[in-house]
């Protein structure tokens, strides 16, 4: 028979092991990612980017030497990120864990390889899926919009070889991500592409979630587009405060007696930008009978100030600072950006925008001006 002492060693040996790894672990997730990549076909010393998408900020850069560069940093949970390399880009999951990327700088969206962890994992299997069909579609695309087709006949086909493949290759993003719920890719796919799926079985895939990921804001979104009453044409708006650009309090509601056009979009949307600067030279004229309201989704306070005193809005620009998952957003159904509401003067929504064309403008100029 063992010592008592000798037992009561061992059991506070075994103890201090188990802290000891542990604390081993803790200390290597805390230590963030490492990923060492390659870009064939860069000039030396070429920036790298690694860029957090949701959160609109850069996680860190580096130069290329001989191609060869490294990134490092630390994410509080499994992001989505882009690498960007001169004009060409690729998307990553990126988490606390080595991880290494390789392609050429030439179509990296479509050429690069990744390693890491289980995120990246399934962002490989969802690549695998899609490739071959996002090929098409951007060849497709690169000939229209280059004029590379012989007549009418071959342009009508290379716009069904575009619209077949693309949907194809959004019909695999979707069934993946339903499939992969219960990881943040899945997840994030599913609340981007929420009206392309029935209610009933978003709900069932709500509540299958782990308790972490309810914990997410993606996840939250959710369950307000699920719960709570969204805003609709022919509906009384749905009242929200918000900050303005210059910090100020802001309630949809103080806007009484007059139309108002409520914008939602970012300054890195291409199109919302075109819109502010229409509205802008037209503002002296629809000011008179149309209160504007720019609603920002962006989370970088210095590309929000930038974009609106480039495109020189002087009229209300506000923000609640949540990003592309903020609950107004999602009361508001924005899945599109630029996506606008006219309200008319006893707070009925008028009409709904998806996109931006010059039409919208003159529509709104005829039911508000005439």
């Amino acid at each position: 028979m063992k010592d008592p002492f000798t037992v009561l060693r061992l059991a506070l040996s075994c103890a201090f092991l188990s802290i000891s790894i542990g604390m081993y672990g803790q200390n290597k997730q805390d230590a963030g990612f490492v990923l060492k990549g390659n870009i064939t076909g860069t000039a030396e010393h070429s920036k790298v980017i690694l860029f957090d998408i949701d959160r609109q900020a850069v996680l860190d850069s580096a130069e290329t030497v001989n191609g060869a560069f490294v990134l490092k940093g630390h994410v509080s949970r499994p992001t989505t990120c882009w690498i960007q390399c001169n004009n060409e880009y690729a998307t990553i999951q990126v988490e606390n864990t080595d991880m290494t990327f390789t392609s050429p700088l030439k179509d990296m969206k479509t050429s690069y390889t990744a390693q890491g962890g289980r995120e990246q994992s399934l962002q490989n299997e969802l690549d695998h899926l899609q490739r071959g069909y996002e090929r098409i579609y951007l060849r497709a695309y690169d000939s229209l919009i280059n004029k590379l087709y012989k007549d009418t006949m071959d342009k009508a086909r290379l716009i069904r070889t575009f619209t077949t493949a693309q949907d194809t290759y959004m019909d695999i993003y979707v069934a993946f991500g339903r499939e992969h719920f219960n990881s943040y890719l899945g997840l994030d796919i599913v609340y981007r592409n929420r009206k392309h799926i029935p209610k009933d079985s978003l709900a069932l895939l709500y509540n299958s979630l782990p308790s972490s990921l309810k914990a997410t804001d993606k996840a939250q979104a959710l369950q307000t587009y699920l719960n709570e009453k969204l805003a609709r044409k022919g509906e009384h708006f749905l009242d929200f405060e918000a900050r303005t650009i210059q910090g100020q309090l802001f309630k949809l509601s103080n806007l009484k007696g007059k139309y108002i056009y409520l914008a939602f979009g970012s300054a890195s949307c291409g199109p919302c930008r075109i819109e502010n600067r229409e509205i802008a030279k037209r503002y002296g004229t629809l000011s008179k009978k149309l209160e504007v309201v720019n609603f920002s989704l962006d989370v970088n306070r210095n590309d929000w100030e930038t974009a609106a005193k480039t495109d020189g809005i002087v009229w209300y620009n506000v923000s609640d600072m949540m990003g592309m998952a903020g609950k107004i957003k999602t009361l508001y159904d924005v899945q599109v950006m630029p996506t606008s509401f006219l309200i008319g003067p006893n707070g009925l929504i008028v009409e709904r925008f998806v996109g931006y064309s010059d039409q919208h403008i003159k529509e709104i100029e005829k039911i508000v001006l005439e």
